[in-house]
């Protein structure tokens, strides 16, 4: 089977290629793994239907991906939620707070950590910090990393190259190491790493440290599942598509690869099984 001469530039466009082309490209770019494909939240994981009365939260990471996070713990009822980030929160307590409100949840008990993803000295103050406040953690969800500058091995930047993994290895394994304690004691014992469709492809965009760097993520998740399995630990790693975040937009340097990380067409219906 021949390599298709392009790759869809969006969700929509990738359903109308014919079968046989879609299926090698989606294969080719990691993405579409799935029988059904969701653009929206589905009933199996609204947020509105859960019950996560009593639970305990903390998601890692400066974007909006993570505040959308953990307004949906508000509104699934999460009675704590920690916000571990090296910026300002504030304005994220208001709308997870919101977010409750409007679910017709209980207000969370919401802290704001200084946690910087690069210091493991930041990460333990936040650990005591959380056990202090929380008494513990059930969830806990890592979404934060970073992206080199698109160009290839030869071309890159060495502290941006190595910047990469250690934002996407090296601080989500600082922060399993100081929570893992925790959480072992009892609870949910759940982990998230936001991850990448970068574990599985390898993509056009020249990100060598990017792609590997989550690919040892995925791996690192396997081996804590492998470690503490036994003891009910549930890592997961996830990826959630292409998605426009701030991130993003600093690898995409032109109109074409910027239209990759565009929202599906409105006329895109919610979900739609493969031919």
């Amino acid at each position: 089977m021949a390599t298709p001469k392009s790759v869809p530039q969006s969700f929509a466009e990738g359903l109308r290629i014919p079968r046989r082309r879609k299926i090698l490209t989606n294969l080719l770019r990691g993405e579409y793994l799935t029988d059904l494909i969701d653009i929206s939240t589905y009933p199996t994981i609204d947020p509105f239907k859960a019950n996560l009365a009593g639970k305990r939260v903390l998601v890692v990471g400066p974007e909006a991906i993570s505040q959308a996070m953990a307004m949906s713990y508000a509104r699934a009822g999460a009675s704590y939620i920690a916000i571990g980030a090296h910026c300002d929160l504030v304005p994220v307590t208001a709308q997870v707070k919101k977010a409750a409100q409007e679910a017709e949840r209980k207000p969370p008990r919401v802290l704001n950590v200084n946690l910087e993803i690069k210091s493991p000295a930041s990460i333990d103050n936040a650990a005591a910090l959380i056990q202090a406040s929380f008494g513990g953690i059930d969830i806990l969800v890592m979404d934060s990393g970073a992206l080199e500058e698109a160009k290839s091995a030869a071309e890159s930047n060495l502290k941006r190259w190595w910047d990469s993994w250690t934002s996407n290895l090296r601080g989500p394994y600082l922060v399993a190491r100081a929570f893992l304690p925790m959480m072992l004691k009892g609870g949910e014992k759940t982990i998230i790493f936001v991850a990448s469709a970068a574990t599985q492809c390898v993509h056009t965009h020249q990100m060598s440290a990017y792609g590997t760097s989550m690919l040892a993520q995925l791996r690192f998740a396997a081996f804590l599942a492998a470690e503490h399995g036994d003891e009910g630990l549930l890592p997961f790693c996830i990826h959630l598509g292409d998605v426009s975040t701030s991130m993003s937009a600093e690898m995409v340097k032109n109109e074409h690869d910027r239209s990759m990380f565009r929202p599906p067409s409105p006329m895109t219906i919610r979900s739609k099984r493969r031919a």
